[in-house]
């Protein structure tokens, strides 16, 4: 399994607090990764300080531990990474879903319309519909969706894979897969709900 190259964008965890934050590989060899950090204020990581980086690849997600032994702030933040050496796959292609309401734009026969997620993953989305859904079982639908994670909306195509009425005449629950979406956007997505999932896990510890 191959490292993050240059230019690629992973999620830093700082352990054992479980603050997460989007990052952006500079530079890697065999045992450092130096990355620029989205990391704001004064209280930054130590060296020493223990971490794990977590990156996407087609089959899955990936993770690798290691600890900080040398901290810059410069425009951005930037952190060199001793690496522990072991890249362990975390989550398989079937990936994960993660409630979540993000707002679309969906096209369907040449009609647009708007919609609202419930739940999201890297392999597709479902969808609510206070009517009933423009589109049936099988047909498939182009979307637009705005993740916040300041960058442009994401464009795949999809395929439904079932249409529910949830509340009788008032609410009806669209799953989808995606049949075409590019990588770089899967990767948003997935490491989204990553995000979701670390902070979920953070207010579960906090009880």
């Amino acid at each position: 399994m191959y490292r993050p190259k240059v230019g690629e964008r992973i999620m830093l965890e700082l352990l054992p607090s479980g603050e997460s934050y989007s990052s952006e590989v500079q530079a890697v060899d065999d045992g450092a990764m130096r990355v620029a950090s989205a990391m704001r204020g004064q209280d930054l990581p130590a060296p020493g300080s223990a971490v794990r980086i977590t990156f996407v690849r087609k089959d899955g997600i990936y993770e690798e531990h290691g600890t900080i032994a040398e901290v810059a702030r410069e425009s951005e933040v930037h952190l060199t990474i001793a690496l522990a050496g072991e890249i362990a796959r975390t989550q398989r292609r079937d990936f994960i879903r993660k409630d979540a309401s993000l707002n679309t734009d969906l096209s369907v026969r040449g009609q647009n319309y708007r919609g609202v997620t419930k739940d999201v993953s890297g392999g597709g989305v479902s969808l609510l519909f206070n009517e009933g859904p423009p589109f049936a079982q099988d047909e498939e639908f182009d979307i637009l969706m705005n993740v916040p994670d300041g960058r442009l909306p994401i464009r795949a195509r999809c395929q439904t894979k079932y249409v529910r009425e949830i509340l009788r005449g008032s609410r009806w629950l669209v799953g989808s897969q995606f049949t075409a979406i590019a990588d770089e956007d899967r990767q948003r997505l997935v490491r989204f709900v990553f995000r979701l999932e670390l902070a979920q896990k953070r207010a579960v510890g906090k009880r």
